[in-house]
C-alpha cells in the first residue's frame, strides 16, 4: 500500500507541527477531519498523542520509517453491500474487513425482505482485496 494524499501530508507536517490545529490550518481542513486521520494513525502505531502543556501529536519510529518508504494508505470510501439477510452476517463481514487491515468508520443497515443493504464507511482497505474477501458473503458490492 502506498502513502498518499492527505495522510501523507499530515505525516509530513508532523515533523513541522505537533497539534491538529496547526495541521488543519496548514491543510485548510476542519480540525475534526484531521483528528479522524490522527486517531487512525495512532491506532496503527504510527503516531503517539500526549495531553497537557507539552502535549501534541508525535510521529513514532515506525511512522518515520513508513513515511520514508511510503507504505500505507488510509484512503476512505463508502461501500454498498447487498446480501442475503442472516444472523451473524455483519459480524462475518466486519471480521473479514479487519483481517485485511481495514477500519470501519460507520455502518448503516437497511432490510428489504430477505435481503439487507449495508452501507459502510471504510478506510485503510485495498478494494480489490475487499471484493475478493467478501465475495462469498455478498451478492453485490459497490464502492462509491
Amino acid at each position: 500500500m502506498k502513502l498518499e494524499g492527505t495522510t501523507k501530508k499530515i505525516m509530513e507536517l508532523l515533523s513541522k507541527y505537533n497539534t491538529t490545529k496547526e495541521i488543519s490550518k496548514d491543510l485548510n481542513l476542519h480540525p475534526k477531519n484531521v483528528d479522524r486521520y490522527i486517531r487512525v494513525l495512532r491506532d496503527l502505531g504510527l503516531v503517539i498523542t500526549k495531553k497537557g502543556k507539552n502535549g501534541g501529536v508525535y510521529i513514532t519510529e515506525e511512522g518515520k520509517y513508513l513515511l520514508e518508504k511510503g507504505q500505507i494508505s488510509l484512503m476512505m470510501a463508502k461501500v454498498r453491500i447487498v446480501a442475503e439477510d442472516r444472523i451473524g452476517l455483519l459480524a462475518d463481514i466486519s471480521l473479514k474487513i479487519s483481517e485485511i487491515g481495514g477500519n470501519i468508520l460507520s455502518t448503516t443497515l437497511e432490510r428489504e425482505n430477505n435481503k439487507v443493504v449495508i452501507w459502510l464507511s471504510l478506510e485503510n482497505v485495498d478494494f480489490k482485496k475487499l471484493k475478493a474477501t467478501l465475495k462469498p458473503y455478498v451478492k453485490n458490492l459497490v464502492i462509491i
